[in-house]
Formats: structure tokens, C-alpha cells, sequence
């Protein structure tokens, strides 16, 4: 019976230990898991601020605008030749400013698919790391390496976004405007 009584305790003992160790655990897990997922909406974030973009360019508009431009620039030097004008200043730097806006809009059109084509991809790489974090499915080692190199890739492909979508955005308005500039200097040269 001692034996008996012994083993009951021993076995109530275990039993408090697990239940003890089970609660730990459980907010701590679920703390962790809380964190992973605020990780990965960070890195939701920064690519939703990279389809935005995305969404307010149109590719075709920017690669006919930098057909324009082309067009316009040899239009403009054919003229100047013709007429054997040499531009003041003023002149060259508004012909200067319409033709680095063509460069702009080269290097838009040259990253605009690959940047599109990375953020689906990444999209898709955050969500399934979501859903990984949402039934535990790495240990927290292995969640962040995942993580660090999601947030290296996202990082990468923000940037790119902002060096080449955004300023194509803000010279919006000195493209109208030079467009129109040119536009007038080829008129009155006809």
C-alpha cells in the first residue's frame, strides 16, 4: 500500500508538473506567435506600399510617353540643324530636362514587370510564412531566419520601387509641362 500511495504521489507530481509546464508554455507560444505575425505584417505593409505604386503607373502610358519623347527629341535636333539654330541656355535645359525624363521612364519600363512579377511572389512567401506562424510550424530559429531573409527580399524590392516607380510619379507635372514646351519650339520652327 505504501508502495501504492507513494506511486499515487509521484504520479499527482508529474501530473501538476505537465499541467504547470502546458500553461507556461502556452501564453509564451502564443506571445511568440502574436510577434511573428506583426513581423510579417510589416512586411505586408512595405508591399503594399510597393502595389500601390504599381497600381498608379500604367505601363503602356510610360512607354508610349517615352516613344513621345524620343520622337519629339530627334524631331527638335532635326529642326535646330535644319534652321541652323544653336539653342540659348534656357532652351537647351528645358531639352536637357524632356530628355532625362525619357531616361526615367526607360528605367521605370525596364524594373516595372520584374517589380510586379517580386511582389506577387513575395506576397505569396509572406503568407505562407504567416500561415506557418499561425500553426507553429517552425520553431522560432527557424522563423526568423525565414523572416530575415523575406524582409532582406522585401526590403530590396521596396527600394527598387522607390528609385524607379515613384519618381515616375512626381514628374508628372514637368513632363506636361516640358511636353508642351517642346511641342510649341517644334511648332514655331515648321
Amino acid at each position: 500500500m505504501l508502495k501504492f500511495a507513494l506511486m499515487f504521489k509521484i504520479i499527482i507530481q508529474l501530473f501538476i508538473l505537465t499541467a504547470l509546464f502546458t500553461q507556461c508554455s502556452g501564453p509564451s507560444s502564443d506571445f511568440e506567435k502574436q510577434t511573428e505575425l506583426q513581423y510579417l505584417d510589416t512586411l505586408d505593409a512595405r508591399l503594399e506600399v510597393v502595389r500601390q505604386l504599381l497600381s498608379k503607373v500604367n505601363y503602356e502610358d510610360i512607354s508610349e510617353r517615352k516613344e513621345i519623347i524620343e520622337h519629339n527629341y530627334e524631331l527638335l535636333e532635326e529642326r535646330f540643324v535644319e534652321k541652323k539654330i544653336i539653342p540659348d541656355a534656357q532652351t537647351m535645359q528645358i531639352v536637357d530636362e524632356y530628355k532625362a525624363l525619357e531616361k526615367l521612364y526607360e528605367r521605370t519600363l525596364a524594373n516595372y514587370k520584374n517589380i510586379a512579377m517580386e511582389m506577387e511572389e513575395l506576397h505569396i512567401q509572406v503568407k505562407t510564412l504567416k500561415e506557418s506562424a499561425n500553426s507553429k510550424d517552425y520553431n522560432k530559429e527557424t522563423f526568423k531566419k525565414y523572416f530575415n531573409q523575406e524582409k532582406k527580399d522585401v526590403l530590396k524590392l521596396y527600394e527598387l520601387s522607390q528609385e524607379t516607380i515613384k519618381p515616375c510619379l512626381e514628374t508628372e507635372s514637368v513632363f506636361m509641362r516640358r511636353q508642351g514646351e517642346v511641342v510649341d519650339m517644334i511648332e514655331k520652327m515648321k
